[in-house]
Order: C-alpha cells, then structure tokens, then sequence
C-alpha cells in the first residue's frame, strides 16, 4: 500500500518530482490455551526523501505491538447477558528512523517501546471500556537517556 505523499505542483509549476510512501504489513491473530487471544501487526515504512534533507528524516520506518487478551469473567454483568471482563497486556515499538549515520555508522536511536497493561469491560461484541496504564521509553535521534513517561488512559469505544 503506499502512495504520492507530497505537493509536486502547483499552479501548473512543478515543484518536485512526485515522492512516493510505501508500507508493507504483517497482521496476525491468533488463540492459545483457554481463550487466550494474541492480535498483532508489524509495518514497515519506506518514504522517498529528498537527499538534500538532513538524515534525520529518516526514509525508513519500522514498528508493531502484540496484544494478550485474556477473559476472566464472561456471561450476565451489570445488566448485560454477554458481557465479558478481560486482562490484557500490550507491547509496543516503533522505530521512527531505522538505520545508521553515514559519518560514523552509529545506528539512529529515534525509537520508542511501550508496555500497556490493562482491564477492559465488554458490555456487548461492539463496545469495549478500558482502563489501561501505559509505561513508555522514548530514545532521541542522538542516543540521550531515554525519556520516560507513564499514565493512566481510560477510553469507550462502540461501533455502529
């Protein structure tokens, strides 16, 4: 999937060639044991960046999550007659410049890693409450200590 991603004219007057963004993805789910549910995607980004720019507009992108869904409690909650009550543990990566300097060969550090666990409440197949605590490590392009943040998300969803 991919397509032209900048403006390459205007009025008429061509301002660049057209530059192209590709992905590549790779979705997986999947059940072990007793209705343990494992959902998952890697994608791989490849942007055409100009060679004038500087390389930390990296031209190369990378990054995925697994999730770990577990149900502890399924049947009548809250009113509901097919509720379920789930566990569940996310990792996440995303590598926003993947590759080396040219000066030096020193891998780019522009990366971030996540671990997200998490309680979520489905009333019905098509809404989901979720309370989650995210946990996040983010390294800069040049490799300084690794920024860490963590909080509280509390979300609602339905589809229709």
């Amino acid at each position: 999937m991919g397509g032209v991603y900048n403006k390459f004219k205007d009025d008429g007057i061509v301002l660049d060639k057209k530059r192209q963004v590709n992905f590549v993805a790779l979705d997986m789910n999947s059940t072990i044991f007793k209705d343990t549910y494992l959902n998952g995607e890697w994608v791989w980004a490849y942007a055409d960046v100009p060679g004038t720019y500087i390389q930390q507009f990296g031209d190369r992108q990378q990054g995925g999550f697994l999730d770990i869904v577990q149900p502890i409690k399924k049947g009548k909650m809250l009113g509901w007659s097919e509720s379920v009550l789930n566990l569940a543990l996310r990792i996440e990566y995303a590598d926003y410049n993947v590759g080396n300097f040219q000066e030096l060969g020193l891998k780019i550090a522009d990366h971030m890693y996540a671990i997200v666990p998490a309680i979520s409440f489905r009333p019905s197949s098509q809404t989901v409450i979720r309370a989650n605590y995210r946990y996040e490590r983010h390294t800069d392009l040049l490799r300084n200590p690794a920024s860490q943040t963590a909080g509280f998300q509390f979300g609602f969803s339905t589809y229709f």
